[in-house]
């Protein structure tokens, strides 16, 4: 690079925005349009999930997406919710596309990577690609670990081995909780190669409603891929008691267990209190937390999920499960109830609590909105720590 230019960057992902109103893994294109502003030039390479073909400005980054199966209206490996470990153990044809994605995906970011200073990769898919693009340009390798990857590390052997094999060539690893930047160093990779940068929120767009203190509790908020892991299913079984009867759902995401999950609904009797509302834009997903009491995430997996701080920014408590770096987030009775997944009895415990004391409710919600704001993760934040990270790696100072 030359003295005194910013680096440039090439940055894999097998999951990213087609548009600006797409929100799949908006939080890669919120990190890449913060560090533009600080001089940074990003170019994304990532599998298309049908929608578009080729190269377009979004967010006003440069981005190529590339088809890898024929015809595209087969393509199934990277379209829908849940992300690609999901898709595999839904579909067969899928399977039959993970060699050419990843033989069209080497290609195309060796094309682009020879311009840029630093190859960034996010989950262990692209981060394979990285780590054959860094071997073959001499490029430095950052990687982020995400959630399923970091777990499926530790749980299966396979994963394990191509993990080490990424880890211990890329120059950085920025998982994206402790919990799986723990998981890393157990499984033996160096504790200094691993750095936890602090994830964002926009705090300007995911703000407080004003409702003036009047409100009681009716209305609870789900977001999120429609998939088993996400315990949607828990969430429905625990409004169905009698003490909730009062208390709606609005559903926000799509996924391949919505219809299973609709037939659910009814078969319990919610039809009336659920709204079905598919995914939505960022600018959707806020105005919908003004309007919501509660945030519920009752998963069984998860990374660090972004969803949870947009909800403090919002003023939402949280009822959420105790996993991942969801603890991490969180102050357990400040700003959420947390419970450890699966147990539906007392998730419905954790949603009775609140929606029956307009108090601790409130306050809890202030309390969130006060963390994200002392915390001072923003977007910005998240850059300059990515900023050390690709500065380090380059020796810039």
């Amino acid at each position: 690079m030359i003295q005194g230019t910013m680096p440039k960057l090439v940055v894999l992902t097998t999951s990213y925005p087609s548009n600006e109103a797409d929100p799949l893994s908006a939080f890669i294109a919120r990190l890449l349009v913060a560090l533009g502003k600080k001089g940074y030039q990003a170019t994304v390479v990532a599998p298309s999930d049908g929608t578009f073909f080729g190269r377009r400005a979004i967010f006003g980054i440069d981005t190529i997406r590339f088809g890898y199966f024929w015809p595209r209206s087969l393509l199934r490996l990277t379209r829908g919710a849940g992300g690609i470990p999901e898709t595999l153990n839904q579909s067969r044809l899928a399977r039959l596309q993970l060699v050419p994605m990843m033989a069209v995906f080497l290609l195309v970011s060796l094309r682009y990577a020879g311009g840029c200073d630093v190859i960034y990769a996010n989950w262990l898919g692209a981060g394979l690609i990285g780590a054959l693009v860094s071997l073959i340009t001499g490029k430095p390798l950052v990687v982020s670990f995400r959630g399923d990857d970091g777990y499926l590390a530790r749980d299966r052997r396979l994963w394990r081995v191509l993990t080490r094999s990424v880890s211990a060539r890329a120059s950085a690893i920025a998982p994206v909780s402790e919990e799986i930047g723990a998981i890393l160093v157990d499984l033996g990779i160096p504790p200094d190669k691993v750095y936890l940068p602090r994830f964002g929120v926009d705090t300007e767009m995911f703000h407080p409603a004003d409702h003036n203190g009047q409100r009681t509790c009716s209305r609870l908020l789900f977001v999120g891929s429609l998939i088993p892991k996400k315990g949607v299913q828990d969430l429905l079984a625990a409004l169905a008691h009698s003490s909730l009867s009062q208390v709606s759902l609005d559903v926000v995401g799509d996924g391949f267990h919505r219809s299973e999950l609709e037939s659910i609904s009814k078969r319990l009797g919610l039809v009336n209190r659920v709204q079905w509302l598919g995914m939505r834009p960022p600018d959707e997903v806020a105005a919908l937390m003004r309007q919501a009491d509660i945030l519920c995430l009752p998963s069984y997996t998860e990374g660090k999920p972004n969803v949870v701080r947009e909800a403090m920014a919002s003023g939402l408590p949280v009822v959420a499960s105790r996993v991942g770096g969801i603890p991490e987030m969180v102050k357990e009775r400040s700003t959420a109830l947390l419970y450890e997944p699966g147990n539906v009895e007392d998730l419905r415990k954790c949603v009775s609590e609140l929606v029956n004391n307009d108090e601790l409710r409130r306050s809890m919600g202030a309390a969130a909105r006060q963390l994200i704001v002392d915390s001072g993760v923003t977007w910005e934040s998240t850059a300059e720590d990515f900023d050390r990270i690709f500065r380090g790696i380059l020796k810039l100072g």
